[in-house]
């Protein structure tokens, strides 16, 4: 069956650090640069693993899938973000999917990510309207 909540993003990691589970698996997260626009992603077991040999501002691919977390604070504010729960993930070429139990490791080789161009400059949230359903 195919996954309907899928997102892939390439961009450059910031702000990389290693989580400790309950569970003692491993646990990675970090912002992905994009252009203009960070997404906070995270990843587990080997995924993680291969992610965290990596250092900030090194570019990488994410599969994955998108969700919005809502929390309250102590002082009864309503937060929102966006995470990435990664479950695959490319590497100067190297693509790393996440183990599933009983299942073989996949590493499929991949050509190198194309080079980014850098953001435009200006404001990141104008843009000239293109016509469209609303």
């Amino acid at each position: 069956m195919p996954v309907k909540n899928e997102i892939k993003f390439t961009g450059t990691i910031e702000r990389l650090q290693p989580v400790k589970t309950r569970t003692g698996n491993s646990m990675a997260m970090w912002l992905l640069q994009v252009g203009r626009d960070r997404f906070k992603c995270v990843a587990f077991k080997n995924v993680a693993e291969a992610v965290l040999q990596l250092n900030n501002g090194d570019k990488i691919s994410v599969t994955g899938t998108g969700s919005i977390n809502s929390w309250q604070d102590d002082e009864g504010h309503w937060h929102n973000d966006f995470q990435v729960s990664c479950w695959s993930v490319e590497i100067a070429g190297e693509k790393i999917v996440y183990d599933k139990p009983g299942k073989e490791k996949e590493t499929v080789p991949q050509p190198p990510l194309p080079d980014q161009p850098p953001p435009d400059e200006g404001n990141p949230n104008s843009f000239a309207y293109q016509g469209g359903p609303f």
